[in-house]
Formats: structure tokens, C-alpha cells, sequence
């Protein structure tokens, strides 16, 4: 810039010209508007810092909430991961120990212990479909429907109306599904030819006869007519047996 009395070329910092001494307004100027600019930053940063030292807290916990979330994310992929190694491991040593298990299996059938059996095989993650396990195929379904058969008898009757978790109908109607499902699975293998099982599926048959009627009251000719009968008609069977309805 000129200073405004010889002009020579001046700074803008230049409070007087070094060649005739005469005051820079514009320095002055210049002087008063920087000061008033750096208390207004002054001010500005002085309400950045406040905000930060008030938001301290709030950040830290965001900032935990955040890695607790991952944690537990985490967790959860690191469980299900060890779910799925230990399913596939215990598969393996029941293929690697298939003598042995077979061996097993047999004897809670000849126990007759179908319960036992399909807890068995559960415990074990014993794969049906692989051909150390496959003459024991056509037992596996008819065996898990008998134990769960029983096991909602047993729930409907010991209960009653005081049935835990989901209450008395949803009692009954499961034990009405599982009558039906058994009986229709049976019927089904009854059909099939004759392997060297089948004496377990008719005792598991004579098993589940023997509940019906000491349970539910169901006679051989009672137990033939019920299964005949409408679902709408089961129920109303069960719920007079079970509750007196």
C-alpha cells in the first residue's frame, strides 16, 4: 500500500512511513480490527473447550456403548461359532465310534427305552442318513414321535389346569397333534416291508396303546373311534378327560 503523505510503498503493519514519519491510518485500523477479531476467537474457542470438557462424560459413554455392542456382537458370533464346532465334532467322533454307538442304540431298543434312544442319538448328533447309522433309519421318526408323544401326555395330565409356560389348551392341543402324528406315522411304516426293527415299532405301538388308555381312557375300541373321529371331537374328548369339561 502508499502512504497517504509521499507515497512510497508502506506495510500494512506499518504504524508510521520509515521515509517521511507521517502516521499509517490503515495500520491503525488494521491494528484495532485484528484485535477485535482475536477476542471474538478468544471467546469462540474459549465456548468450543467448555462444550468439550461438558460433553466429556456423554462421548465416553457413547464411546463404551459402541464397545460393548461390538463386545457382545462378538460374543455371540465366538458362541455360535463354538455351537457349530462342537455339533460337527461330536458328528465326527459318532461316525469315527459307530460300532460302539450302534452297539448302545441297540440296547436301550431291547430295554425298550425309545425315549433313551432318541435322547441318545441327540446327544451324539448321530446322522441317520449316513450308511454306519442307516439301518436304524425308519426307527429314528416313529422313535422321536413316541418320546414326544408321551412327554405331552404326561405334560396335559400332570398338569392340568395349572399347565406351565403356555397353558392348558395349548397342552391339550399338542397332545392331540401328537397322537394324531404318531399313529398316522406308524400306520405308515406298518406298510413298508418288514425289516429286522419292526418288533420295536409294534412294541413302541403296544407302548403307546397302553398310555392312551391308562391316561385318557382309551380302550382298544374307544382308542380306534377317537382316532377316527374329527380333530374338533378329539379335543372335546381331551378336554373332558383332562379337565372335566
Amino acid at each position: 500500500m502508499k502512504c497517504r503523505n509521499c507515497g512510497a510503498e508502506i506495510g500494512l503493519l506499518d504504524k508510521t512511513c520509515p521515509y517521511c514519519g507521517s502516521v499509517n491510518v490503515e495500520s491503525a485500523g488494521h491494528q484495532a480490527e485484528m484485535k477485535k477479531y482475536q477476542k471474538r476467537s478468544e471467546k469462540a474457542k474459549s465456548k468450543v473447550k467448555k462444550s468439550i470438557n461438558e460433553n466429556v462424560p456423554l462421548v465416553v459413554s457413547a464411546v463404551l456403548l459402541v464397545l460393548l455392542i461390538i463386545g457382545v456382537g462378538v460374543a455371540a458370533y465366538v458362541e455360535d461359532e463354538a455351537a457349530l464346532f462342537s455339533h460337527w465334532a461330536s458328528r465326527r467322533d459318532s461316525l469315527k465310534k459307530s460300532e460302539e454307538y450302534s452297539a448302545k442304540l441297540i440296547e436301550f431298543l431291547e430295554a425298550g427305552d425309545y425315549t433313551g434312544f432318541v435322547a441318545f442319538k441327540g446327544y451324539h448328533v448321530i446322522p441317520e442318513y449316513e450308511p454306519e447309522y442307516q439301518e436304524f433309519e425308519k426307527l429314528w421318526n416313529i422313535a422321536s414321535n413316541f418320546s414326544g408323544t408321551l412327554n405331552s401326555i404326561e405334560a396335559a395330565v400332570m398338569y392340568g389346569e395349572d399347565a406351565p409356560r403356555y397353558g392348558l389348551d395349548f397342552d391339550i392341543s399338542s397332545c392331540l397333534r401328537s397322537i394324531d402324528n404318531f399313529y398316522y406315522v406308524y400306520g405308515r411304516l406298518e406298510n413298508e416291508p418288514e425289516d429286522k426293527y419292526q418288533k420295536y415299532m409294534v412294541d413302541m405301538k403296544e407302548q403307546m396303546d397302553t398310555a392312551l388308555r391308562i391316561y385318557l381312557g382309551l380302550d382298544d375300541q374307544a382308542r380306534e373311534e377317537y382316532l377316527g373321529s374329527s380333530m374338533n371331537k378329539q379335543k372335546v374328548y381331551l378336554e373332558e378327560v383332562l379337565i372335566g369339561e
